[in-house]
């Protein structure tokens, strides 16, 4: 299999003062001497010079400017980048003379970068098997072999998310960027978007193997994505600068669309040289174009998935504080979540439940021995043991019928945060809800899920977060009925509702007090209790909201879930009447439970930035008033 990568990157940044112009033609400044050495330096090397992202400094400013600085005061300009191109024989002496120009500002030297997947698990290139004078072989079914879909916490519980309208990612547009795709592949034909921009490589098999995760196609063959309705695309590094990718990618998408950043590469552990096993890289955000392209997009209210890389690394290591030669003055590193940030969101590498395929990999949830972690990973996905299309290792009838069940490193993590975040954001816009913001998104992902676990050697403060969790998700975004009324209770014997029932206002706040009757007349009537016997309800009585089918997918209960909808929208009505007619200060249901409102995050409870275990989380660590997380009222 021929090793995937994006060509090696030498990046320039011009003083502001400068007012450079550069084209292939040359370059100028609003000082002539300032551009002068420039021009001589940059023709002698036989190097062009262009704007890193777009066909000039004018059109840069005006399309990415105005969102930069809306999203952070002290932001870089992105019109000061530019990328070299040219033979460059001794990039070291290069960067120093472009250091020594007085309209230069930073300029520094990327290694290429790769694909995440962790490359002791890699299959290697298997002939396709097609028989030209035969039909394809049937392609069997492969979803129960998705550890990954099921419940948590060994899973995601997506299983649950596509019982919620919206959640199976329907009105979400999702780019994958990094270097080739099968989409031809017979699991991957319903919602596909297709390349939009630079070239595919000829090795198809970790972008085939990513879409498969996210979009595979549900039928009676193969796998199931975890949100098949989200239209997939992808963008292509070869052709592209990794920076320059994700602003296209950005001008393609809009707020609440999701981007996925399938790349690593070489940090300073090694002098920024690759290597074979992969120690040592990390997620690209940490070099200065790459974070302005990324905040760029998450700007836009675009969500920004990122590998956090296959280096094993401790991001909250002194070296990568360290200001390299050739970085700009006003560079701060990002892996610090105390410096400005960039938006998006880092996935580390998990452990799958001990046995899955046969194979363990220690404690589930805990961290794989590659992963990278630290503060700033936010959450993670399965990193080993993913079956998905693509490689050919499980199944290989034909190049189209291609599938495996060890795809891993962050490369396997990530899809399964954006598929995750792809039916949150469908939920969101099935129910004429804001869609999650970037920080939202965060907030929700490093509060709400399966907590990170120990294993001998990587204890779980060795941070890369909690795997998400939907079933908890949905609860912290759409709060059951029995805790909506549970509240009501509370709020009638307070103060502020005595002092109310005297006012002129009561008699309109007494008629929305029937549907509380209602319902409360509803939990003890035949129907309920018959429902909850059979274990109809979600989670029990918490889980009144929806309605569990069963295994033949009876719609038999439609009318009670019909019912059961009523009720809610009536306790909503009944919330915001409330709402308006209490007292001035805090509301008496708590934000958390309003997500209409627009809470931010959605999350009740902030995450301490350590070991993803905190003291308010329940015991399947997700949130919730009753010490059980998010599993009931």
């Amino acid at each position: 299999m021929s090793k995937i990568q994006a060509p090696a990157e030498l990046i320039v940044m011009s003083k502001p003062s400068a007012d450079l112009r550069a084209s292939p033609s040359g370059v100028s400044g609003r000082a002539a001497a300032k551009a002068d050495g420039l021009s001589k330096l940059l023709k002698t090397a036989k190097l062009t010079m262009t704007p890193l992202f777009g066909d000039s400094e004018a059109r840069v400013r005006s399309s990415m400017g105005a969102s930069a600085a809306g999203a952070a005061a002290d932001s870089t300009d992105p019109a000061t980048f530019y990328t070299l191109k040219g033979d460059i024989k001794n990039p070291a002496k290069l960067i120093e003379a472009l250091l020594n120009e007085p309209s230069i500002e930073a300029a520094y030297f990327k290694p290429g970068g790769e694909p995440p997947v962790f490359v002791q698990e890699a299959e290697e290139d298997i002939a396709t098997a097609g028989r030209p004078d035969s039909a394809p072989a049937p392609t069997p079914d492969y979803t129960s072999r998705q550890g990954y879909l099921d419940p948590a916490p060994g899973g995601i519980d997506a299983r649950f998310a596509w019982t919620k309208p919206g959640g199976r990612g329907e009105g979400v547009r999702i780019i994958d960027l990094e270097w080739g795709w099968n989409f031809s592949h017979e699991d991957l034909l319903i919602n596909s978007g297709g390349l939009l921009n630079g070239t595919n490589d000829s090795n198809t098999h970790h972008g085939t193997a990513v879409l498969g995760e996210i979009g595979g196609d549900h039928n009676s063959r193969g796998v199931h994505g975890i949100s098949p309705n989200s239209r997939l695309s992808a963008i292509s590094f070869i052709g592209n600068t990794s920076a320059g990718a994700i602003r296209k990618a950005a001008d393609r998408l809009g707020a609440g669309d999701i981007m996925l950043l399938e790349i690593h590469r070489a940090g300073p552990r090694h002098n920024f040289q690759g290597r074979e096993d992969q120690a040592g890289y990390i997620a690209i955000e940490w070099w200065p174009d790459d974070f302005a392209a990324i905040l760029y997009a998450s700007s836009r209210g675009i969500l920004v998935v990122e590998a956090a890389g296959n280096g094993a690394e401790n991001l909250d290591s002194a070296i990568y504080t360290t200001r390299p030669t050739g970085f700009p003055s006003s560079w701060r590193n990002p892996f610090n979540r105390s410096n400005p940030q960039c938006g998006a969101i880092l996935v580390g590498a998990g452990a799958p439940p001990p046995g899955t395929h046969g194979r363990s990999h220690g404690a589930d949830r805990s961290r794989l021995d590659f992963s990278n972690y630290g503060a700033a990973v936010d959450v993670q996905g399965w990193g080993r043991e993913v079956t998905t299309t693509g490689y050919g290792g499980l199944f290989n009838d034909s190049v189209n019928q291609q599938y495996t069940d060890t795809f891993s490193g962050t490369s396997s993590a990530s899809p399964i945060v954006v598929g995750a975040l792809a039916c949150v954001q469908g939920w969101l816009r099935a129910a004429g809800k804001p869609v999650r913001t970037p920080a939202q998104a965060r907030t929700l992902l490093r509060n709400i899920g399966s907590p990170q676990q120990n294993e001998p050697g990587r204890p779980a403060t060795q941070r890369i977060g909690r795997r998400p969790n939907l079933r908890g998700l949905h609860t912290e975004l759409f709060p059951r009925v029995l805790k909506i009324v549970k509240e009501i209770d509370k709020f009638k014997e307070s103060k502020e509702f005595k002092e109310m029932k005297e006012g002129k206002e009561f008699k309109e706040i007494k008629e929305i007090e029937k549907p509380v009757k209602e319902f409360k007349e509803f939990k003890e009537g035949k129907e309920f209790k018959e429902g909850k016997e059979k274990d109809m309800f979600e989670g029990g009585i918490g889980g009144i909201g929806g309605l569990r089918p069963d295994a033949a997918g009876d719609t038999s209960t439609d009318a009670l879930q019909a019912r059961v909808t009523a009720l809610e929208n009536a306790l909503g009505s009944l919330v915001q009447g409330l709402q308006l007619q209490a007292a001035a200060g805090a509301h008496f249901i708590g934000q958390s439970l309003r997500p209409d409102l627009g809470a931010a995050g959605g999350a009740a409870e902030a995450d301490d930035g350590n070991d993803g275990n905190d003291a308010n989380d329940g015991s399947d660590g997700n949130s919730g008033d009753d010490g059980q997380g998010g599993s009931g009222a």
